[in-house]
């Protein structure tokens, strides 16, 4: 049984690197993200693959290029990124069942950041669209490598 040690944040060797807590990127240790990984494909990971009688997705891999064309194409008033938990249906042929996330940008409200699924639509205009929903990443299992 996986028992993971406690997380510690530890000062890394990064350098140039405003660490705030208020920052969305922190660096955090090799070991540290190894842990996290395992944490989740013992216990959540588990879960779904037992629940739903599937090899569930472990990472997803993206193109930096792709990466970067989303990011570069955001508006002025885009706040951040927000990268949404989702699950492709039976019918996905090339992930049926398995976990992937979605990328949207967001803008700031009054009480947060909101992105485009969020509840109030009349916050979006049709110029938004750079703004997501965005999808398509490599799922492994089951396209590893």
């Amino acid at each position: 049984m996986f028992r993971p040690r406690s997380l510690i944040l530890k000062p890394t060797k990064m350098k140039n690197i405003e660490l705030a807590i208020e920052k969305s990127m922190l660096p955090i240790e090799v070991s540290t993200a190894k842990e996290m990984v395992a944490r989740y494909q013992a216990t959540r990971k588990t879960l779904i693959d037992e629940t739903h009688g599937i090899n569930d997705t472990r990472s997803i891999w993206f193109d930096i290029e792709g990466l970067k064309n989303f990011i570069n194409n955001l508006p002025e008033n885009a706040s951040g990124v927000r990268v949404h938990l989702a699950a492709y249906d039976q019918g996905n042929k090339h992930a049926p069942n398995q976990t992937t996330v979605i990328f949207t940008g967001t803008i700031e409200k009054g009480y947060g950041h909101v992105d485009v699924l969020d509840k109030d639509d009349s916050l979006w205009t049709i110029e938004d669209d750079v703004m997501g929903p965005f999808n398509a990443g490599r799922t492994c299992p089951p396209l590893c490598g």
